[in-house]
């Protein structure tokens, strides 16, 4: 008897690996030495993490996801240091979605001032609760990325 098979979204596949990565051991020589291993085999370089937030609005989550203050938050968003889904943004008001990628410029790159340091979180997804946001996200707190601040100094 055969049976139809049913394409995977790419939204399944995300939502699978979070829920399936494993700890597997490294190659180390000494034993015991474990780092996380998504279902790729590729070692998991972020954190998942849940931030509870009054809104969705952009300043007050890259408040939650970088611990910086509101105040800070602001100056980085005015001075272009905060792009979503590859676009700048210079207005707080944005409100993230699921799915967004959310980038906060630090420094250029060293060695190639074509790309810079950033931090940089994903947002998995969100519910409503009766406390405002529940905002399930992927963190990188050191990710390479393209320097959309090269022009700029």
């Amino acid at each position: 008897m055969l049976t139809a098979v049913r394409p995977i979204s790419r939204r399944t596949l995300t939502t699978t690996s979070a829920l399936f990565n494993k700890k597997k051991p490294t190659s180390s020589s000494r034993g015991g030495s474990h780092v996380d291993v998504g279902d790729d085999g590729l070692p998991k370089d972020y954190k998942l993490k849940t931030l509870r937030a009054g809104s969705r609005r952009l300043d007050t989550f890259v408040n939650r996801a970088t611990g910086q203050s509101s105040s800070e938050v602001v100056k980085l968003i005015m001075q272009g240091k905060v792009r979503v889904n590859e676009e700048v943004y210079t207005k707080k008001a944005y409100n993230v979605c699921q799915e967004d990628v959310v980038e906060i410029w630090k420094s250029p790159f060293a060695d190639n001032a074509a790309l810079a340091n950033v931090e940089r979180t994903e947002i998995v997804s969100y519910e409503v609760t009766e406390q405002g946001y529940n905002i399930e996200v992927k963190s990188w707190k050191n990710f390479l990325s393209d320097n959309w601040r090269s022009s700029q100094g």
